[in-house]
């Protein structure tokens, strides 16, 4: 560069360590610098002052120490290396220590400025208080029209903001505001309003104060506008500032253009950065707000770019001490995309940084907001997989994060409400009563810590009413549930209702809670014979609000209990419409972002809430509405995986698939008043009868009985007779309470297709009947239903005109667990299939070319699949169902989109047993056959019975083969096996879609 070959000609000309080779020095130095190339710079700039004469002025060495100060900066913001920044604040001490009155307050700004970056250096904090003592001292001895004076204020506010955020001290940051407002109209403009805008923007932040967040986006604008020709560093942290603050206001009030001008401000902010520590602090504040916008559009793409700058953000500053803040900020993404996406993993990456974190040493200004995060880290992980270790741990972490904020620290509120949650949750899973107290008192001294005006009052003020609530349900302590109700009032008022409206997923909450304690109350005093019809409508009034609310989540449990509020008072009519409410509501969330936590609650309880709106649909009157809640209510988690919307459940499409099967369909259900039946015809008409012994709690206990005297028959060494007095049992009651009523409305259906809901699907509701006599739905070829209304999948094809192909695979297990008759099965059956492929005991993948992970899709190429073998089911997460064959068949729930004419014949224990709790829906191991694109499955409710299994089983192979749909083929057998006892042949059902009921 020939102005470079200048420069460096005229050093060679000057004398060494005259003015002129001082000055021409600092100019060839200055030239590397502008091209980037910093170690030129520094080199040139300490041979001059290495080599600096006498008779140099005093000025021209402070001017070139300056200098060199100001590029080794630089070179530590590019490299982070420590010991630039300590020879850094070096010069700057003895440029201070020699400058003049008039310059003492530059000085003292730059002085202050590097010992602030300093303290940030582990076990150097102490710098920081120091820079704000020279600075105070400097701006107080200074003249009030020095030009400086900005930048001083502008540095000052940067140190009191460092103190704030390592201290957290109130007062603190309201001093600093103070300190720095007499200078706001001096510095109105320029680079030097960062820390001074950002100073504003904190104060705002914590005060909620919309005013002064106004100001400083408007001092932020200005500086930008002002700031050219301010240097890269100074432009991307006012980009950054902006970005934040408009951020702020988006949260504050909901406008998304100040969210859109966010995004366009980080933007810059990441484009402006031309050093390492620059850029990591430009793409941490877009990953904040690319988090945002991908939360609000359900955007999945969008948050993983925003983990991806927080990863890239730690991977700049990684091994150069500053690295805990990006740690931090990544591990809240991945938690943040755990609960809105349900991927453990992420979480348990989240878990892992801070770990790393805290196991390497975090400092003591750090270390409250470290500990916080981890706690809230490992209530979630705790939540998933409920092991008490992660509990206790995070318990301790919070109670320490707590112990380590200062007394009058804005955060001090929120981490005492971290620690009631978790010492509320511990009190939950072990019943301690000590936990339960703690977090009670977290919860007051969280609600003392808050500042005046906070939104966060109102979710305080409704955790503790939260933890109160379980007090009163632990102990039945009175003052407990009028305690609740008074935080609940205060929470509302704090959270600024509306007078007629809910405004905000916060308020309504609160607002449901409400209700819902004014509801307890009311039970509460009507047991004492007291009736306070005002108490009751005031949370009718609630509830009704939060279903206006818009919020699905809320919206199921508030329209249950508004229906049952109107349930108790015989108003049928308001009742279905509630609960009708609540089963839109749950169908809505089918559609949110899959396994969210708050769709998983809102599941539970979904077929009661169906029943019960169907019981009230028939009291009102309207038999067809009926149908349809039953329906709604079968299954969201099979509506959620074939891609059925809430919607398409409707009276036109049950009685369509009526049509289409020609049967007629008959949809039940069970509430604590009773059971209700709805019959469709496939003509349209619609038919009804309550069922008032078919209560839950009758079921359930009917259920509960059966399935003891099943565990006890395993430990018995003479279990044949347990079975059979427990089938028989079992059969006769359900005969007693459902079927026989049942009978006068379906006599005149030729055939039937049953939906039952919840605990009735445990029930052998189309195989039971009189000991010695056929089973008295047999007549009408029963099957049971996944659901009333096919999904819109096509249909499998007509079976080509040639022998069907048929596998039947049979394993007989270890020898801690031996079921020797299931090779006998499976030769039997194998028999009555002209060229059935048969497989049993075999080790390796069978002889049909299925490898470990296709086993499922080659069975469900074939025909006809008969599996005899163990089947491990988990009747709360039958998704998990695993077929005991080598290799194991893996069944999950997992829609295909191709459907397959495949009969599957598991004859494996329970396989068709539905599980009764959360989520409340028939999913079995028939049902995950199905959802994989099986047509029909005939399977067992209770164990196989191995001694009369082969001869059931070939008997109805032999229906089969000679071309008998499944379900007339079973209820065949099963007439002809009819004198034996229940518990030979009245667990098999044939479980079907309704497009491919007949096969």
């Amino acid at each position: 560069m020939p102005d470079r070959m200048a420069l460096a000609a005229a050093v060679r000309a000057a004398t060494t360590g005259s003015e002129a080779w001082v000055t021409a020095m600092d100019e060839l130095a200055e030239s590397w610098a502008g091209d980037g190339e910093l170690d030129n710079a520094i080199s040139i700039r300490r041979q001059a002052l290495d080599g600096l004469g006498a008779e140099v002025p005093a000025w021209m060495r402070l001017d070139l120490s300056t200098n060199f100060g100001i590029d080794l900066m630089d070179r530590y913001r590019r490299d982070g290396r420590i010991a630039d920044l300590r020879e850094a604040c070096a010069i700057a001490e003895q440029v201070w220590a020699a400058s003049p009155p008039a310059a003492r307050l530059e000085a003292t700004a730059t002085l202050a400025g590097r010992l602030a970056t300093r303290s940030d250096v582990p076990g150097e904090p102490e710098s920081l208080e120091r820079a704000r003592q020279l600075l105070e001292d400097a701006l107080m001895a200074a003249a009030t029209d020095d030009p400086e004076r900005p930048v001083a204020i502008s540095a000052l506010a940067g140190v009191h903001l460092q103190l704030w955020r390592r201290g957290g001290e109130r007062d603190r940051l309201d001093a600093a505001l103070r300190t720095v407002a007499a200078g706001l109209e001096q510095a109105t403009a320029g680079p030097e309003m960062v820390n001074v805008a950002g100073l504003v923007a904190e104060v705002a932040e914590q005060r909620y104060d919309r005013e002064l967040l106004a100001l400083a986006e408007q001092l932020a604008r200005s500086a930008i506008t002002a700031g050219r020709p301010a240097t890269a560093t100074v432009r991307v942290a006012l980009h950054r500032l902006l970005a934040s603050v408009l951020l702020t206001r988006y949260e504050w009030t909901g406008e998304r253009d100040a969210l859109t001008e966010a995004s366009v401000s980080a933007q810059n902010a990441v484009r402006e950065a031309t050093v390492d520590a620059d850029r990591a602090l430009a793409l941490s504040v877009r990953s904040t707000v690319r988090s945002v916008m991908a939360r609000l559009r359900d955007d999945q793409p969008g948050f993983a770019a925003a983990i991806s700058d927080a990863r890239a953000a730690l991977e700049l500053v990684r091994g150069q001490g500053r690295d805990g803040e990006y740690a931090t900020n990544l591990a809240s993404l991945l938690a943040e995309r755990y609960d809105l996406l349900g991927d453990s993993s992420d979480l348990d990456k989240a878990i892992r940084l801070i770990d790393r974190l805290l196991a390497d040493g975090v400092d003591r200004d750090t270390l409250p907001t470290v500990a916080n995060n981890q706690a809230n880290n490992l209530l979630a992980r705790f939540e998933l997989r409920a092991e008490l270790a992660d509990l206790d741990r995070a318990v301790a972490l919070a109670n320490e994060a707590v112990e380590a904020t200062a007394p009058d620290s804005w955060d001090l509120a929120a981490r005492h409400d971290t620690a009631g949650r978790l010492h509320a949750a511990r009190a939950h899973h072990r019943g301690s009563r000590d936990d339960l107290v703690t977090a009670e008192r977290h919860a007051e001294q969280a609600v003392a810590a808050t500042r005046e005006g906070s939104p966060d009052l109102a979710l305080y003020l409704n955790n503790w009413a939260m933890w109160l609530t379980d007090r009163w349900e632990q102990d039945d302590a009175e003052d407990a549930l009028t305690h609740a109700i008074d935080r609940l009032q205060q929470a509302l008022a704090a959270a600024g209702r509306a007078e007629d409206d809910i405004e905000g997923s916060m308020t309504a909450t609160i607002a449901f809670n409400l209700g819902a304690r004014l509801q307890d109350r009311f039970d509460l005093d009507l047991r004492r014979g007291r009736t306070d019809m005002n108490t009751l409508q005031r949370a009718a009034d609630l509830f009704d609000e939060v279903l206006g609310a818009g919020y699905p989540h809320l919206a199921v449990v508030a329209g249950r209990r508004l229906g049952d509020i109107a349930w108790r008072v015989g108003m049928w009519p308001e009742a279905e419409q509630a609960f009708r409410a609540a089963l839109e509501a749950a169908g809505t969330l089918t559609r949110i972002r899959p396994r969210h936590p708050d769709k998983e609650r809102a599941r539970s309880g979904v077929q009661g809430i169906g029943a019960l709106a169907a019981l009230a649909a028939v009291r009102a009157g309207d038999a067809a509405a009926a149908a349809v809640h039953l329906e709604q209510a079968s299954a969201t988690l099979i509506a959620e995986a074939t891609d059925i919307r809430a919607d398409t459940a409707s009276f036109a499409g049950i009685v369509a698939a009526a049509a289409g099967m020609d049967r007629h369909v008959l949809l039940l259900g069970c509430t604590r008043a009773g059971g209700v039946a709805v019959l469709v015809a496939p003509n349209g008409s619609v038919q009804y009868v309550e069922l008032p012994q078919a209560t839950e709690p009758a079921v359930a206990d009917q259920a509960s009985r059966f399935r003891e005297a099943l565990r006890r028959a395993e430990d018995s060494s003479n279990a044949m007779p347990i079975l059979l007095e427990a089938a028989d049992q079992f059969a006769a009651w359900t005969l007693d309470s459902l079927v026989a009523p049942l009978m006068p409305l379906v006599a005149t259906a030729g055939r039937l297709a049953v939906l039952p809901l919840g605990r009735l699907a445990w029930l052998p509701l189309t195989t039971c009947g009189e000991p010695s006599k056929r089973a008295a739905l047999g007549a009408y070829d029963p099957i049971l239903l996944i659901r009333a209304t096919a999904p819109s999948r096509k249909p499998p094809s007509k079976a080509p005109a040639v022998a069907p192909r048929v596998v039947v695979w049979a394993d007989t297990s270890p020898a801690d667990r031996p079921i020797p008759a299931a090779g006998r099965e499976a030769e039997r059956v194998a028999r009555r299939h002209a060229g059935a492929v048969t497989h049993i005991d075999r080790s390796a993948a069978p002889a049909g070319g299925f490898a470990d992970d296709t086993v499922l899709d080659g069975l469900l190429a074939a025909d006809i699949v008969h599996l005899a073998c163990h089947c491990d089911v988990d009747v709360d997460h039958p998704q998990q169902t695993v077929l005991r064959v080598r290799p194991p068949i893996r069944v999950g729930l997992r829609a295909h989109s191709a459907r397959r004419r495949v009969h599957v014949v598991l004859s494996a224990c329970d396989a068709a047993l539905t599980g009764a709790t959360l989520p409340d829906e028939a999913l079995s191991a028939a049902t995950a056959f199905l959802l994989a694109g099986a047509a029909v499955v005939t399977a067992p409710l209770w164990p196989v019975n191995d001694t009369t299994a082969p001869a059931l089983m070939s008997d109805y192979h032999a229906e089969l083969a000679a071309g008998v749909p499944p379900a007339a083929a079973l209820s065949a057998v099963q007439k002809r096996w009819a004198r034996r006892p229940a518990y030979v042949c009245g667990p098999w059902v044939v479980t079907a879609w309704p497009d491919t009921a007949d096969g």
